[in-house]
């Protein structure tokens, strides 16, 4: 075992989460209790939980602090700019939306009866995910093959006629997820937490100001770089 996975082990989760509030969403996804239970060591949750004890630590240390830019995307071809999208943020979309409805739902029924801004938050949360999963569906089975059609030059029959209407109709719908993201930014006082907040709530905003940092990068990618490119082809 190396020195890094000892450390790890002997250092408490809340510890851990309060370092690099990502290893929370890692946490959840191993069943370990990193809010009520946060002040025990890792070696131990890994014992109490049942969790995959290499699996893990392999999970934790994968974390780094890269940010995914912008660089050189408008000089992708088409496939790979499809892929991208695709492999990293509706990956993104799909790992982290289930976290933030779980992180919502336990803040609502530790503090919703004497907090008004938590009801409200989940309910807004419920909502950006409602709108999220199926819009991610109709661009990969629907739109993104029609893209790849065109830039193959590979005839196809389709229900939506020019490929500017299903574009204008996604377009739509990023509005309405950067509208929703905007209420949830004003009831979390721009993902800021209140100074009693508890290892969930702090995790959740958290969360939160990072979801909406992929999302409008998401959105900005295809707004401003995909979409142009395939509208060009028929032009």
């Amino acid at each position: 075992m190396s020195q890094s996975k000892e450390v790890l082990l002997n250092t408490r989760v809340g510890e851990l989460v309060a370092n690099d509030f990502r290893s929370a969403h890692i946490f959840s996804q191993y069943g370990i209790d990193f809010c009520c239970g946060g002040g025990i060591t890792l070696d131990r949750a890994i014992s109490r939980f049942n969790a995959d004890e290499e699996a893990l630590l392999n999970t934790l240390l994968a974390l780094d602090g890269n940010t995914i830019t912008n660089d050189g995307l408008t000089e992708l071809a088409l496939p790979d700019l499809l892929n991208y999208i695709e492999a990293t943020h509706h990956t993104f979309v799909r790992d982290k939306a289930p976290l933030l409805v779980e992180y919502s739902q336990k803040m609502v029924r530790a503090h919703g009866e004497n907090h008004s801004e938590i009801k409200p938050l989940a309910g807004w949360i419920a909502a950006l995910v409602d709108d999220l999963m199926p819009h991610l569906m109709k661009e990969e089975q629907i739109l993104f093959p029609a893209i790849l059609g065109l830039h193959n030059q590979v005839e196809s029959q389709t229900c939506f006629g020019h490929i500017s209407n299903p574009i204008n109709a996604m377009q739509y719908e990023h509005d309405d997820a950067l509208q929703i993201m905007e209420k949830i930014s004003e009831l979390t006082n721009g993902f800021q937490p209140p100074e009693h907040a508890c290892t969930t709530w702090r995790v959740c905003y958290a969360s939160l100001a990072e979801f909406d940092t992929d999302l409008k990068q998401h959105i900005y990618i295809e707004n401003n770089v995909l979409f142009p490119k395939a509208l060009a082809l028929t032009a």
